[in-house]
């Protein structure tokens, strides 16, 4: 079209401007016969089909910068017609980030006002996944793009695909999407934890590796507790959060717990078991399979009784101390839970207690005593277990004369037989 212009402003002086304005105007008519009205309004207003002498040239100099800007030329061989072009739009103007922001409804006054609670949450996608840029229905091969650039030390030119070969690039393209298809609708199956259907026991593998490159590999991380908690503010009113609680440990007596708090699950798993491993008790184990000596303590309005037990017993305790105690290495131990049986207060409470508990040899250089442990399998010989690194004390240690111990009534009453079934006194219907 240009060039039809071009030679229309090429016409010789002798023909007169008249006639170099005809043609133009012929040609212009019949190269663009269905161009926009609005286009063409503006070239007449602006007088650009004028025979004036020099100022038809830039007249018709404008129709083509009108022609190119606002009317969209097509092929002689496809359907006639022109369209407004824009030099952007509003696709355009905002970036990737800006546009998803507003299609997921990040923010907006239906979040603050606390709209679409129940509502599944939208999620960014990958739109350029399995695409590749090149790629067409007419198997071109672009060098840079879908082939490499060079080959053989040369650079390859563009050719195309014969018919057979882009058929089976098509085709695999079609299957790998169907398997893409099939492995969103594969639900994952998680590992089962204390029961079916809670998080409680559920393993989240080792924490994240740090800034400087340290990882923690032989670390394993459990969920033991996971809740929904909701503050209410001013703009957007009652707000969900998730709350988890984990513990981690890598069962050679390195554990520790922390809290993680989300607005998604997902990120709150993350959290927590990236927090819990930068705050680690190392707790001390007997022969590395139980503790030292029985611990009875009382965190809050939760009671906490715990005793040694000899290699072989297993862990007769409550279902999050098994957790821990597995996370710890702690493998033989009884314990017993009463009072609240809140999850935070029972974990602080269970790591406060091990925490604190004193090792045979700080009990021997403590009272500068020989520590001494009867075993069944020994009878009433004493094993030495620690001795002090100093001097051993001459004197006795003095003994009260009215023993200060704190007894268990439901252990004094399995001692001396007397406890019963609780269910040994119902009465019962005759029948």
């Amino acid at each position: 079209m240009a060039a039809a212009v071009r030679a229309a402003l090429c016409l010789p002086a002798s023909c007169g401007m008249s006639a170099g304005h005809l043609w133009a105007r012929q040609i212009f008519l019949k190269i663009v016969p269905t161009t926009s009205s609005s286009a063409l309004k503006t070239a007449l207003s602006n007088g650009l089909l004028t025979s004036t002498g020099t100022r038809a040239i830039c007249h018709y100099s404008s129709v083509t910068h009108v022609l190119q800007t606002q009317c969209c030329i097509h092929p002689p061989c496809s359907n006639r017609m022109g369209q407004q072009c824009r030099p952007y739009s509003f696709f355009t103007k905002l970036t990737a980030d800006e546009l998803w922001k507003g299609a997921l409804a990040e923010t907006g006054a239906g979040a603050r006002k606390g709209r679409g609670k129940r509502t599944k949450k939208k999620r960014r996608k990958d739109l350029n996944k399995g695409q590749i840029i090149g790629e067409g229905r007419s198997g071109f091969l672009w060098p840079g793009l879908n082939v490499p650039l060079m080959r053989n030390g040369a650079v390859q030119a563009i050719a195309q695909r014969s018919k057979e070969e882009q058929e089976k690039v098509e085709a695999d393209l079609v299957e790998q999407r169907e398997e893409w298809e099939r492995k969103k609708k594969i639900k994952v199956k998680r590992e089962r934890g204390w029961s079916g259907n809670t998080w409680g026991g559920v393993s989240l593998g080792p924490p994240d590796p740090g800034p400087n490159g340290e990882t923690y590999e032989d670390f394993d991380t459990r969920i033991l507790e996971v809740r929904n908690v909701f503050n209410m503010t001013a703009k957007e009113g009652r707000k969900k959060s998730v709350r988890v609680l984990v513990a981690v440990g890598n069962g050679q007596g390195a554990a520790g717990f922390a809290i993680g708090k989300a607005a998604d699950r997902v990120d709150a798993f993350r959290k927590a078991k990236n927090r819990a491993v930068h705050y680690l008790h190392y707790i001390e184990r007997y022969e590395d399979h139980t503790i030292f000596h029985d611990i009875s303590l009382t965190f809050k309005k939760t009671h906490i009784k715990m005793k040694k037990q000899p290699r072989g017993y297993g862990l007769h305790c409550h279902r999050a101390i098994i957790t821990m105690c597995r996370l710890i290495g702690i493998k033989d131990m009884y314990a017993k839970v009463s009072g609240s049986l809140n999850m935070l207060n029972l974990t602080r409470g269970f790591f406060h207690g091990l925490s604190r508990q004193e090792t045979h040899q700080q009990l021997a250089d403590k009272k500068r005593l020989h520590v001494v442990e009867f075993r069944e399998e020994c009878g009433p010989l004493p094993i030495v277990v620690a001795s002090p690194q100093g001097a051993l004390r001459k004197d006795p240690e003095p003994e009260d004369d009215v023993p200060d111990t704190k007894l268990d009534w439901e252990d004094v009453k399995a001692a001396q037989g007397m406890k019963r079934s609780v269910w040994s006194g119902l009465k019962r219907a005759a029948t």
